[in-house]
């Protein structure tokens, strides 16, 4: 359980994914900022309500997040060419899966459907959402600046190719809409401003809506979901240390609140690993000079991520601390044992020993005796803390259940997830 009043803003916590995204690829962070903000415009010229237009706004600003646990490269935008209804329906789910962002699914999976003069209103007798159109136009205005060139110079060629396709890919109301917006300069140099983020927030206020403790537990089991779900070999690995740290919280006499921020903190202790390229974290033989420093720098990005989230302080600081050792020899801080917090502490040992539990592409899961050897050998090292390495080992069987059932749960969901999950998993198992 959490305090009652452990809450947060909507914003904050959309900011904290923007500020992800724009860390895996600046190209797509720019790229939604500025889809937002078309459809903001188009939302507010239509005359939708408010709230109408908050939901439209962040349906815009997370319209490829499906995208991230599908592409290596998204600088290039590719997804937006190939397979977009796959990413689109990806993102649907994950969306699906957090109440407070559970509206905006419908309007994701559907937001590559072309208008086709009436007939995309529908799609195999499901209803296509009207914002759904509204934000492909967005969307597909978006793609077409080019960022490198002087906005204004560009604009009427923009809008003739978007009235072009009035009818046939486009709802005529929209592209009516879009041409009377378009047609003012600040609309082109909010769209080509470096600021636009910042343009967009303050044009509505949308920090009243708050987000109660129970949907922020959700919120992070929703970001776990998109680092782990990158890679097959990967998608159980943060429900296993978030079950173990909550489990070993409890057995240490950790309060019931903070071992539910304990469970929060584990779902979201590798969220910067979405920095990470999957071919990195795949990788089956050592890892040269330079990967070892892309790979080390995820946990400073995990903490750069939670930071956006005030409520998030201590979680961020457990979570963000996983790599840090009692010997000031670990990272991104360097930190100390007198500078590390008993959670931090924790969280380190439940991380470790989940990740020797597991089958890693260089080598299968150890047993229970060859794990709690190297745990053993780490304390020896000053790297962990010994009370929580005796009560996890004393605890063993306890705390390798509520691991094993998490994993196993998450495996469910990654494998039922998506049809291309299916995939990924079938060729890894090939290539082995």
């Amino acid at each position: 359980m959490l305090p009652q009043d452990f809450r947060s803003s909507l914003s904050q916590l959309v900011k904290s994914i923007s500020v992800a995204i724009k860390l895996i690829s600046p190209a797509m962070g720019r790229h939604h900022d500025q889809v937002a903000y078309i459809a903001f415009r188009l939302a507010e010229h239509l005359g939708y309500s408010e709230e109408q237009i908050i939901k439209i706004t962040l349906a815009a600003f997370l319209h490829d997040i499906g995208a991230v646990s599908l592409e290596e490269n998204l600088d290039q935008l590719r997804f937006e060419k190939d397979n977009v209804h796959i990413h689109a329906e990806l993102g649907a789910l994950f969306l699906g899966a957090f109440a407070p962002f559970r509206s905006l699914a419908p309007i994701i999976k559907h937001h590559h459907q072309r208008w086709n003069y009436g007939e995309g209103a529908c799609i195999n007798h499901e209803s296509v959402p009207a914002e759904s159109h509204l934000i492909h136009l967005a969307d597909r205005a978006a793609v077409l600046i080019n960022n490198q060139t002087n906005i204004l110079i560009h604009k009427q060629n923009l809008r003739e190719r978007i009235s072009q396709q009035k009818g046939k890919v486009f709802s005529p109301e929209h592209v009516a809409a879009f041409m009377d917006i378009s047609s003012k300069d600040y609309f082109w140099l909010d769209c080509a401003s470096n600021g636009v983020y910042e343009v967009l927030e303050g044009l509505f206020k949308w920090e009243s809506v708050l987000i109660g403790s129970e949907a922020l537990l959700d919120f992070s089991r929703f970001l776990s979901r998109i680092v782990d779900f990158r890679s097959p070999l990967n998608a159980n690995h943060s429900s296993g240390v978030a079950a173990s740290s909550a489990a070993l919280a409890r057995i240490a006499g950790f309060k019931p609140e903070e071992c539910t921020m304990m469970l929060m903190g584990g779902y979201l202790h590798d969220i910067g690993k979405l920095v990470v390229p999957v071919a990195i974290l795949e990788k089956d033989t050592a890892l040269d000079q330079n990967e070892r420093s892309i790979i080390k720098a995820h946990a400073y990005y995990t903490h750069h991520i939670l930071t956006v989230i005030p409520e998030f302080q201590q979680i961020n600081q457990w979570a963000s601390h996983h790599h840090e050792r009692l010997d000031g020899k670990g990272y991104p801080f360097a930190l100390d044992e007198k500078d590390l917090t008993p959670g931090a502490q924790l969280m380190a040992v439940a991380d470790i020993y989940t990740a020797l539990n597991e089958d890693r592409p260089y080598r299968k899961a150890m047993s229970r005796q060859q794990s709690t050897s190297v745990l053993h050998e780490m304390v020896k090292e000053r790297a962990l803390n010994n009370e929580y390495v005796g009560l996890l080992e004393k605890n063993f069987d306890e705390i390798d259940y509520f691991r094993c059932e998490a994993q196993r749960i998450s495996n469910e969901e990654y494998h039922n997830m998506n049809p291309l999950f299916m995939g990924k998993c079938q060729k890894e198992s090939k290539d082995t």
